[in-house]
């Protein structure tokens, strides 16, 4: 790694910025959370200013933390002049740099650095509605297999957004030879800034689904702003869509480079891949060019990923040994899809079905009619949560859900919280349907204990909701050990 990551004349010029004093800039570590400043690496602080929370408050505490470098909002300097100019008087080797906006200011400084270390690289987006945490997993490995571990740079997590994409890519030490980078969104042109950042060679869209429609209204609007992460795609690169999706063409309107369908109705004249089997909860089987391959991952929409990978792989050049040895190697990301025999409380074995890291309609029906799908199982018991942000579509939403657990017809239901109930109103059988107004201890506690009286071998047990519904929290309560 190079002394620092940008010279001071290079970040200055990145954020038209204005120096306060005359320290030299010198970083290797970049943070927005104070708390992740280290006194043993050069950090610049950037503190990022929302509805609850103005970052410039902890620059006493990162200076303490010997952070080199502090980003300030001009309007922050001017409003307290006279202390930032003392904080520079008394901290001489800090280099403070005032710039219009410190979130456009980490996002350039970003960019900026990707222009300087990431030339040579192969670099590749990855985004969609659902689905883009586990099929960068897949990329990854896919990559780690053949160009080995040390030359892929990869998100690390889930940190895609506006902060979490330059955050990401300051990690790279610029002598990797591929880089694959996830792009999520919570506004409108999210995705748009953050693809200025990576400005990626190679692009998956997952899906255009409805996750965060009460914020952008439409799948319309959805997908415009997904294929903003084809913004920079050159006409040597690609793009990849799936094939079923309605809004695929759409995204690739204004593609430079290669437009490429992936899905399970490819013909495998085009993609290299026959599909075999469904093993349910094991995952699925396939050919790769003739090279059978064992996924692990629960869902055919698994499969429709890993097919994405496999088209994207395939450009890259990648042989079928190496993409098949890296799909083997994945397994189900924390919280979305996880899939494990547990130990309940009652002392029975039950199969767990662990997806609450995030939830929006159409990985709630995904995870749903996959639980209709498994063979030679107990009951099925469902524990479903709100899906956030969907706005204006949350009641209609959460009735389709409800419209879908009738089709399946579980043999308990557990519902929790006060979008749900749209979903259990319309329940045909409520004999052994269940709905709690709030999340929180006692209702945990009150479902652990009906779920544990009424388990037995081999039972599945549906855990699916928003992050924010705080499902983990049951298994605490509900098996001996995760």
């Amino acid at each position: 790694m190079s002394v620092t990551l940008l010279t001071k004349d290079e970040l200055l010029s990145a954020l038209n910025g204005e120096q306060i004093g005359h320290a030299d800039c010198i970083f290797n570590d970049v943070q927005t959370d104070s708390r992740n400043v280290s006194s043993e690496k050069k950090c610049m602080f950037v503190p990022l200013v929302g509805e609850f929370q103005n970052g410039h408050k902890y620059i006493p505490d990162v200076l303490v933390k010997k952070a080199s470098v502090i980003i300030l909002n001009k309007s922050e300097y001017k409003k307290d002049k006279d202390v930032y100019e003392k904080m520079a008087g008394e901290n001489p080797d800090v280099c403070f740099i005032c710039v219009e906006n410190t979130l456009t200011a980490l996002q350039n400084a970003a960019e900026a650095y990707v222009n300087k270390v990431a030339k040579s690289m192969i670099r590749v987006s990855i985004t969609g509605s659902s689905g883009k945490t586990t099929t960068k997993e897949m990329m990854v490995a896919v990559c780690k297999a053949y160009f080995g571990d040390e030359n892929v740079a990869y998100t690390k997590g889930n940190f895609n957004s506006e902060t979490g994409l330059p955050l990401s890519v300051f990690k790279i030490r610029g002598d990797e030879k591929i880089g694959i980078f996830e792009m999520g969104m919570n506004r409108v042109n999210e995705i748009g800034e953050i693809s200025k950042v990576w400005k990626s060679q190679y692009g998956i869209i997952t899906n255009i689904g409805t996750a965060h429609i009460g914020i952008l209204g439409s799948r319309e609007n959805i997908a415009k702003e997904k294929r903003k992460s084809f913004d920079y795609i050159p006409s040597n690169g690609a793009a990849f869509v799936c094939s079923s999706d309605s809004y695929g063409d759409f995204c690739c309107e204004n593609v430079k480079g290669k437009k490429i369908k992936y899905g399970p109705d490819v013909d495998e004249k085009i993609s290299g891949v026959k599909f075999l089997e469904d093993k349910g909860l094991f995952g699925s089987c396939f050919c790769i060019d003739g090279l059978k391959v064992q996924l692990s991952l629960s869902g055919l929409y698994n499969y429709t990923n890993a097919l994405a990978v496999i088209a994207c792989a395939k450009e890259l050049g990648i042989p079928a040994e190496a993409i098949k040895k890296g799909l083997e190697n994945v397994t189900a990301v924390s919280g979305r899809m996880e899939t494990k025999q547990v130990l309940l409380k009652n002392n029975k074995k039950a199969i767990l079905i662990k997806d609450c890291y995030n939830a929006n309609l159409d990985s709630m029906l995904k995870v749903i009619e996959f639980c209709n799908s498994l063979k030679e199982i107990g009951k099925k018991i469902f524990v479903l949560a709100d899906m956030k942000e969907l706005g204006s579509e949350s009641e209609k939403s959460h009735q389709i859900v409800g419209q879908e657990v009738n089709k399946v017809n579980p043999d308990y239901v557990f519902m929790i919280g006060q979008e749900m109930k749209a979903g259990f109103d319309v329940l045909q059988n409520k004999d052994k349907a269940f709905w709690y107004e709030e999340k929180g201890k006692d209702t945990f506690r009150k479902i652990a204990e009906k779920i544990n009286c009424v388990a037995d071998e081999n039972d599945v047990i549906l855990l699916k909701g928003s992050h924010s519904m705080e499902l983990e929290n049951l298994l605490p309560l509900l098996v001996n050990e995760e």
